[in-house]
């Protein structure tokens, strides 16, 4: 590989400015190339197409070819450079100096910030509890219960609705004028706590064709921060209510388990599996939020100014438009936005580097798999989704999610090993 001149500014902090040569040589190469794609496309009075000195094209074309030229070598030895000082970028380049004369070396410039070079925190500062997972009896029962009641039918019946009856609804909800919940032929299962307890009171004891108004206050906790504390006015009609008919542990129903259940034993392991995977992902999770709160703690080192304008601004606007921060000063508001971009981006580029330094792969079976998941909740196939920038954004957002989970699941485990 060719060496090339270049000369390397630090501009503080993370900002550098290169300035490269390009050999003369490279750039007639540059002129010459960019003549032979040209002759044969132009036409100049008193010259057969093509024979035309290049000289005479490079004065009509002087533009065109003095562009031509740069775009070719600009990008090229700006990516050498790069690897021959071992910069990496971490956001795009300001270019200058890009003059340019066919019979002299190009000399041009690019400013850039880096990504900072810091210390991967030693284990032994971390401190995370080693859980072993237990399962209980209570536990699989409760389980098997779910698996039940996902085999349930259900059947018409007269009456009033009671609990573990499937009810048929229309509602619509009202937080003064503006209406913020309206569904007609909902399914829903008396008891199964998916409502809120005051809806599910209002629901209990009303007969098919019934037709209920009631108030609900949402709890201040709500997922949905404009409703907190905010009381609305609910009209529920009941359509249809259906009794439930137990499932039975027979043939039948192992049947909804294909090769891996074959009776009420194998149903039993099962269980206990289903069980414990779900308790190691919980303790896991508790595990690698935990760890990402400390590396909050311990990762200190300066972040691309770029980046982190970029992220605050983004962030800020988000944060303008939520109920709750209306009456927090912008400033505070704006403080509290670059923080959390800061502890963020540190932790993303703290993730970049141990994949690289450990040469960690994220599982991309996994990342598959939720892509797989959010085709199906969107109704889309995944290659449908794919073809698209939309999904392509997804499936890079879930490679991210995966690869520092990757990244935290490595770390845990090096804990656990001291």
């Amino acid at each position: 590989m060719e060496s090339l001149e270049v000369a390397i500014e630090d501009l503080g902090k993370l900002s550098r400015k290169i300035t490269v040569t390009v050999p003369k040589e490279k750039v007639k190469e540059a002129y010459d190339k960019t003549y032979n794609s040209l002759k044969n496309k132009v036409d100049i009075k008193g010259f057969r197409k093509g024979k035309y000195p290049q000289s005479l094209l490079e004065k009509r074309f002087t533009k065109v070819m003095r562009d031509e030229a740069i775009e070719t070598l600009v990008p090229e030895y700006f990516e050498k450079a790069l690897k021959q000082e071992d910069l990496k970028p971490a956001v795009r380049p300001q270019f200058s100096d890009l003059d340019i004369d066919k019979k002299k070396p190009l000399v041009f410039s690019a400013t850039f910030e880096i990504y900072p070079d810091f210390e991967i925190p030693e284990y032994s500062k971390f401190n995370l509890e080693k859980t072993e997972v237990e399962v209980t009896e209570e536990e699989i029962e409760k389980q098997r219960q779910r698996h039940l009641d996902g085999a349930a039918e259900y059947e018409e019946k007269g009456g009033k609705a009671e609990e573990s009856d499937q009810l048929l609804i229309n509602f619509v909800g009202k937080v003064e004028d503006e209406e913020i919940a309206n569904s007609e032929n909902q399914l829903y299962v008396l008891g199964s706590k998916q409502f809120l307890p005051e809806f599910e009171t209002a629901l209990e004891g009303m007969s098919e064709g019934e037709e209920k108004d009631f108030d609900l206050t949402f709890p201040e906790d709500y997922n949905e921060e404009r409703l907190q504390n905010k009381t609305a006015n609910f009209n529920v009609k009941v359509i249809k209510v259906k009794r439930k008919i137990e499932a039975e542990l027979n043939e039948e129903f192992f049947k909804r388990y294909g090769d891996k259940v074959k009776n009420e034993e194998d149903f039993q392991s099962f269980l206990e599996e289903e069980v414990k995977f779900t308790k190691e992902n919980e303790i896991k999770k508790e595990q690698r939020d935990s760890l990402r709160t400390q590396l909050n703690e311990l990762l200190d080192f300066d972040v691309p100014e770029q980046l982190m304008d970029e992220e605050a601004g983004i962030r800020l606007n988000q944060a303008k438009q939520k109920e709750e921060n209306k009456d927090v000063p912008e400033l505070e508001l704006k403080e509290k936005m670059a923080e959390e971009s800061r502890k963020d981006l540190r932790f993303s580029i703290f993730v970049q580097k141990m994949l690289d330094q450990e040469d960690l792969k994220p599982d991309e079976k996994e990342v598959y798999r939720r892509f797989e998941i959010n085709c199906a909740m969107m109704g889309i196939r995944p290659d449908e989704l794919a073809s698209q920038d939309y999904g392509r954004q997804i499936y890079q957002q879930i490679f991210g999610i995966v690869a520092e989970e990757t990244v935290l699941d490595f770390v845990i485990g090096k804990i656990f090993d001291l």
